[in-house]
């Protein structure tokens, strides 16, 4: 821009002026400077945002040069003279008058190449770059004219010879082309790091500079007389075809070396692609590369076997594509994600043919866009189906009963507490379930039989509800149902009862039949609690009034049952804290010969002694006996205290005949009993004939009569005589006195009452005695209070009797008084202890 500026403002304002700044050459044409200036402003505010502006430049600089070559061929006016037409028709030799071809050749090239410099595309990038490195060596060769002064390289023909400002001017503007398109092509390649940059760096130099050093030095030479013309010729091409072959043994070379090294990255890049394609293949995680829509480009065998389709079929259709709703819906999200810049996330379920689910967690990533492939993002899928049951696994085990597998505890409260929450008029009822002497099955059957147990009352609950209702194991044989849209206890009675009737059916373990009761308790929500914990304690006293009155009970909660429940629980605190306070101890009441009025034998009775209120009967603790497993305490506590006192006696040598134990069904069905009883006799070498055990009817009923049938008949074999105790009050027939092994039959109080007056006690007595005389079996009657009660029943062949009229119960310290003394009513009174008025009934 600075020589065309200078030139044309010489034109502009003397020519003159022109020759004082070259005074050896004609000066430089208007029309030249003028195309210098429009090249180096293009060359100067290249940018990305003036393109436009740059090709319309250099289009200016090539019309330029273009019309010079119309101007000769077609007779076209001249450009130049048009705007400079004094001027250039000045005298001859001190002003030029046209543009000379070589410089108008020189403007096309570098308006071409200044034109090409926005165009699109490696193509257009390297013929930019050919126009200007032509035009550097059309400005060399006329350089090489002025420098060797050799005429046909400065001008064409007859026309003024090119510049040098022109020359100067021109290969500014070429090199600036060149510098502009750095990005790109031959002058990119030259940059290369690789053996094609590494050739061109070497190659190029000198394969331009050597013939020209040698055409110079030969020119110089032939120049300066050194040689002739034929010799300066034979050098140059002598030279010239060392420094070609020069040339070309070093290409060899170098291309030798690339090639090896391609090979070499070739090889390492096929072992690489066949490692990565291994581990793909391998890969247990399913591996996908989609394009930028999500389109499956690639995916390995674990993403087809995740699909369940073939390779064909997925490749091309979008990632996820048979995915449901949700899951679609989660995918974009995850794509979006990605597409950020960060990582999605998904959980896709996908359900098998065979019925099966599979759990899979995606995660969808960016790819670098350093590559040419069409791979935009990576999604990756481990299979989590293992991992995903486990931890179904343990959230169910969690809420759920192993067992029976029905709700806990934990998640029966909490639908209890939604149901609560979210109660809406509708109503709903709940029901708590024990199952009645639950215990006897696990002593008497073992706990196998006792789990089977559980699991079918868990069946016969669920199929006698409705699917909306909630049936749950709420503690060992206790269950518990939530009852939907009950709004009356006539709805939820129903309900129970047809519970109730489910268990009507006998229940079969082991080709075993075995009879099956449950109780249920009621409670209606808003009724009888509005709070999940007050609805679960009101039906759990519903469900203690429903077994006090029996097996296979219902009650529906009453504000009166509470009293019942508190009376209950405090009987069994006092009966545990009498069990750790070692205060259980046994009573004895005499049981005398009716014939001689003689001490025949004791039987034990259970008292406690109240650290405030003195000795209390059984029936202070009554509840106690409902829990067979605080009852089997306290009948080992007895006996262990019998056996005790018997052992003093015999070394004190005390006639006491014989002590009789009472033992209820439990202690009779552990499968061990008898064996372990016989066991402390013979360890503190008491007689077995000092022990007497006394059960009533009830222990011949239920389940496990067999196993009462074992330990009697076990007992009985080894000495210990065995009573009936109650004989007539239970449900007991006559055909138990010939199954079981029954030595005593012991009539009740019941019947004694009123024997003068009531006729029909009379004829009971009267036939149980004539019973007992038949079978060889021993009578004794109980609660004989009075000497006309002592006489009918001696006067009938009773053998025993046993009541106050002889004596109440006393502790072991008075038995040895009353071991030798003969009973006859009154004077016996002197042995009691009072204790209240007490019945010996229990």
């Amino acid at each position: 821009m600075a020589i065309g500026g200078g030139v044309l403002a010489g034109w502009l304002l003397s020519p003159q002026w022109l020759r004082a700044v070259s005074p050896i050459h004609v000066p430089m044409n208007p029309l030249t400077a003028v195309c210098l200036i429009l090249g180096g402003a293009a060359i100067a505010i290249q940018s990305d945002d003036r393109g436009r502006l740059v090709m319309l430049l250099g289009g200016a600089v090539a019309l330029g040069g273009l019309w010079k070559f119309a101007e000769i061929g077609m007779g076209l006016p001249a450009l130049d003279g048009v705007l400079f037409a004094d001027q250039l028709d000045g005298a001859p030799g001190s002003i030029p008058s046209r543009m000379a071809p070589n410089t108008a050749l020189g403007l096309v090239l570098a308006g071409a190449a200044l034109l090409l410099l926005r165009a699109r595309g490696p193509a257009a990038r390297m013929a930019s770059q050919f126009c200007a490195i032509s035009l550097l060596l059309l400005l060399i060769l006329a350089m090489t004219g002025y420098l060797f002064d050799l005429e046909p390289l400065r001008k064409v023909a007859f026309y003024t010879a090119m510049k040098p400002e022109t020359v100067l001017g021109l290969g500014m503007i070429a090199i600036g082309a060149l510098a502009r398109t750095r990005g790109g092509g031959m002058i990119a390649l030259l940059r290369d790091n690789g053996p094609a940059g590494a050739i061109c760096r070497l190659i190029l130099p000198l394969t331009l500079a050597a013939p020209l050093v040698a055409g110079l030095l030969r020119l110089w030479g032939q120049k300066q007389g050194y040689f002739s013309e034929q010799t300066a010729i034979a050098l140059q091409v002598t030279v010239q075809a060392a420094l070609t072959l020069a040339l070309l043994m070093a290409s060899v070379i170098a291309l030798d070396r690339s090639d090896r090294a391609r090979r070499a990255r070739e090889r390492a890049l096929r072992e690489s692609e066949q490692f990565n394609r291994l581990i793909a293949a391998t890969n247990p995680d399913s591996i996908c590369l989609l394009d930028e829509d999500g389109l499956i480009g690639f995916a390995n065998e674990a993403a087809v076997s995740m699909s369940g389709r073939s390779i064909g079929e997925i490749v091309g259709q979008r990632w996820g594509y048979g995915f449901d709703a949700v899951t679609r819906d989660q995918r974009d999200t995850a794509l979006a994600a990605a597409r950020e810049g960060g990582v999605g996330r998904l959980t896709v379920r996908i359900a098998r043919a065979q019925g099966t689910v599979s759990w899979f967690d995606s995660l969808i990533s960016r790819l670098p866009s350093d590559h040419d492939w069409p791979f935009r993002f990576l999604v990756v899928s481990r299979d989590v189906t293992d991992k995903r049951n486990s931890e179904e696994r343990d959230k169910w085990k969690a809420t759920h009963d192993a067992l029976t597998e029905l709700p806990n505890r934990t998640s029966f409260q909490e639908q209890l507490d939604y149901r609560i929450a979210t109660e809406s008029g509708g109503g709903f009822a709940v029901l708590l379930i024990d199952i009645d002497n639950f215990k006897l099955v696990n002593d008497t059957l073992g706990h196998d039989a006792g789990d089977a147990l559980l699991r079918s009352v868990a069946r016969r609950i669920t199929h006698a509800v409705r699917d909306c209702d909630v049936v749950s194991r709420v503690a060992g044989d206790e269950f518990a149902v939530l009852l939907d849209s009950v709004r009356s206890e006539q709805g939820a009675l129903a309900i129970a009862e047809r519970i109730i009737d489910s268990f009507r059916d006998p229940w079969v373990h082991k080709s075993r039949i075995a009879d099956c009761r449950i109780s249920v308790g009621v409670a209606l929500a808003s009724r009888h609690g509005r709070s999940g914990p007050e609805l679960l304690k009101n039906a759990d006293i519903a469900l203690f009034a429903a077994k006090a009155r029996g097996k296979g009970q219902i009650a529906v909660f009453r504000s009166g049952m509470k009293a019942a429940v508190q009376r209950r629980t405090r009987q069994i605190e006092l009966a545990r804290e009498a069990l750790h306070q070692n205060l259980i101890v046994p009573y004895y009441q005499p049981k005398v010969a009716l014939a001689s009025g003689r001490l025949a034998g004791f039987e034990a009775l259970l008292r406690w002694r109240h650290r405030q209120r003195g000795v209390q009967l059984p029936a202070t603790i009554a509840a106690a006996f409902e829990d067979l497993e605080l009852a089997g305490e306290i009948t080992d506590r007895m006996l262990e205290q019998v056996i005790a006192d018997m052992t003093r006696w015999l070394a004190q040598d005390v006639r006491f005949g014989h002590v009789a134990i009472n033992l209820t069904a439990a202690d009779l069905r552990q499968h061990d009993f008898a064996e372990r009883l016989i066991a402390r006799l013979d360890a503190n070498a008491i007689p077995r004939c000092h022990l007497q055990v006394e059960v009533t009817e009830t222990v011949f009923l239920g389940r496990g009569a067999e196993y009462v049938e074992r330990a009697l008949k076990t007992l009985n074999a080894a000495g210990i005589r065995v009573a009936l105790d109650d004989f007539g009050t239970g449900y007991a027939s006559l055909s138990h006195l010939k199954q079981f092994p029954v030595d005593i039959v012991k009539i009740d109080r019941s019947f004694l009452n009123d024997v003068e007056h009531n006729v029909h006690n009379d004829a009971i007595i009267n036939t149980v005695i004539s019973l007992g005389h038949s079978l060889n079996i021993e009578i004794v009657a109980e609660g004989v209070e009075t000497f006309e009660q002592e006489r009918r029943l001696t006067a009938r062949g009773c053998t025993y009797g046993q009541g106050y009229y002889f004596s109440k119960a006393v502790p072991a310290a008075r038995v040895s008084r009353l071991a030798g003394m003969t009973f006859r009513g009154e004077h016996t009174k002197d042995a009691d202890e009072t204790i209240g008025s007490e019945s010996e009934a229990a």
